[in-house]
């Protein structure tokens, strides 16, 4: 043991006894170290990722109510309820094993492979107060908040340090503060409705690395993805037809009735916006910002006025 808190620290010793299945001979080796060190940086870096947006973030006068809130967000909050439940069941049970695995799965995938990389143009582009900004930044505080709760037994240290940095945090120490409690709500319709969504995102990413490799673009924000689907599938990405552009992370989406799913790339329309790097067909428009988009002439505006007042 004090090798290895000598070398990695004593969170990782601990990280590594959650994630054990200690029903069976318990095994210690360099390689699985080597992962254990790795999930330790994912749930730090992800509890750093969402304290560093959340700069200015006043709980109690800017969060915005869950149904005011954008889909995706809600999304984010129902998975969040789904790994709270099998979280506090793990501990019930003494499976720690089934907790530790609930929460790095939420981590690596529901949060920094899918929502981080949806939310970061609103998160960095949109106007500091503006309602998109918000809503995701609501989202983020309560998901620390209930990270910080839920990895508090495991990760004594960390969660106290993240705690500490958490804006408006009333209760002096994680360690006193209770377990988080899942909303008893129906988010079935909600993550099948998303499930669809990521299902057509990984074939559209699919095609977006084909034309980078091919030369056709450089950055996604580069393209235009020009969906055709058949007609229930046209009816259904119509009703998110303002998200896909965030959830592809391209500057333009079109979508067309057809007979079944083909992805095409093309190049955006337009000029790139020298503040987002998105393109679009109104940038030159604007007589003050000649250079920044329809989006970033909004923001730059309530930032003006901000910086007045």
């Amino acid at each position: 043991p004090h090798e290895i808190i000598n070398k990695s620290g004593a969170e990782v010793l601990r990280l590594w006894a959650a994630a054990v299945d200690y029903t069976e001979d318990v095994r210690c080796s360099d390689e699985i170290l080597s992962r254990v060190v790795d999930a330790y940086r994912k749930f730090r870096n992800t509890l750093r990722y969402t304290l560093g947006n959340l700069d200015g973030f006043d709980s109690k006068t800017d969060a915005v109510s869950t149904d005011a809130m954008l889909e995706i967000h809600r999304w984010a909050l129902a998975n969040l309820d789904q790994v709270t439940e099998k979280v506090l069941q793990g501990y019930q049970n003494y499976d720690f094993q089934s907790a530790y695995n609930a929460l790095y799965h939420f981590c690596t995938v529901t949060l920094s492979a899918r929502y981080f990389d949806i939310i970061k143009d609103r998160l960095y582009i949109m106007a500091p107060k503006s309602k998109e900004r918000r809503s995701a930044q609501t989202a983020l505080y309560r998901i620390t908040d209930s990270l910080c709760r839920l990895l508090s037994p495991i990760l004594a240290f960390t969660t106290d340090e993240a705690w500490e940095n958490l804006p408006g945090q009333d209760v002096a120490s994680v360690h006193i503060a209770e377990f988080p409690k899942a909303e008893a709500a129906d988010h079935s319709a909600l993550m099948a409705a998303w499930d669809r969504l990521f299902a057509i995102r990984d074939e559209v990413l699919k095609a977006l690395e084909e034309a980078r490799n091919a030369k056709q673009i450089g950055s996604s924000l580069e393209a235009k993805v020009v969906l055709t689907t058949d007609a229930e599938t046209t009816r259904f990405l119509l009703n998110y037809f303002e998200e896909l552009r965030y959830l592809f992370i391209v500057s333009q989406v079109e979508v067309h009735e057809g007979d079944a799913l083909k992805v095409e790339i093309r190049k955006a329309d337009g000029s790139k916006c020298e503040r987002c790097w998105n393109y679009s067909v109104r940038v030159g428009e604007f007589e003050k910002y000649p250079t920044v988009c329809e989006r970033c002439i909004e923001a730059l505006g309530e930032i003006e006025k901000a910086a007045a007042a």
